[in-house]
């Protein structure tokens, strides 16, 4: 059984050009998660105490994947290296099914566990790993004609056909750049649950006991991201549960904590 010849599914000038931006971008992309995980970031270390009915599906996956520093710096080395061998053109095929087979599984997970906007971010990313495949499906196909010798071969990148597109994917590039060093630094961040119980202990009395109960965020992406830190309080004849409620404006800027602290009914 015979298949297409490798040629006639090259893409043309043009195509070429997208392929490679997706490639490039697809990989900054990666290299960035991977990274992450491999500093320790992203997932949820330490002490906590979680339960089915209180805690939202985000939190439930971070703490069960931050249950094992180990294993969470695999995962990194899962996204990483499958990522620079996107940006090597011999390799570039290898790593799009690598990276594919992780983003797929990183979608269906989002989605089944209720991600928040993010989801939606890991399903462009499969779908983009996607048509790397499919550009490459001549490739792909050769596989399976073991009898015949093959040698492949990528088609080199160009840039930009004109001086437009040249500035749009410049300052597309830029966006994405400020967008993707915005979200390394929110995965890096280690949250405001110091700083919120230092602020509740100001207004307690002396030797009062505060553990940490539970912590909840919204704004994955880092932008005007909150927070809700819940403490139980141990005082002298009473044992409470306060709220304390933070803010921060992006990933590079400090946790405010707001002025109000609510006790929880």
């Amino acid at each position: 059984m015979a298949f297409t010849s490798a040629s006639s599914s090259v893409p043309r000038p043009f195509a070429r050009q997208v392929v490679g931006a997706i490639r490039f971008f697809l990989a900054v992309v990666f290299i960035v998660y991977g990274l992450t995980k491999l500093l320790g970031g992203q997932f949820n270390y330490g002490d906590w105490t979680i339960a089915k009915k209180t805690v939202d599906g985000t939190s439930l996956v971070w703490s069960f994947y931050g249950y094992s520093p180990a294993y969470a710096r695999f995962i990194g080395l899962t996204e990483l290296i499958p990522a620079i061998l996107l940006l090597i053109p011999r390799t570039a095929t290898v790593g799009a099914m690598a990276l594919f087979m992780v983003a797929l599984n990183v979608t269906v997970m989002d989605f089944a566990f209720g991600f928040p906007s993010v989801k939606y971010f890991a399903l462009l990313y499969t779908v983009l790993l996607g048509i790397l495949l499919w550009a490459d499906r001549a490739k792909l196909l050769r596989l399976l004609e073991p009898e015949r010798r093959i040698t492949m071969s990528a088609a080199p990148y160009h840039g930009p056909p004109n001086r437009a597109l040249r500035r749009t994917v410049i300052a597309l590039a830029t966006l994405f750049v400020l967008f993707a060093a915005n979200l390394f630094a929110t995965s890096l961040d280690r949250g405001p649950e110091e700083r919120a119980q230092q602020h509740l202990a100001t207004s307690l009395a002396p030797g009062a006991r505060i553990e940490l109960l539970r912590s909840r965020y919204v704004g994955m992406l880092g932008i005007g991201r909150r927070a809700s830190v819940e403490f139980v309080v141990t005082q002298p004849g009473r044992v409470d549960t306060m709220l304390v409620q933070a803010h921060k404006a992006t990933g590079f800027t400090p946790w405010r904590i707001d002025d109000s602290s609510t006790k929880v009914r």
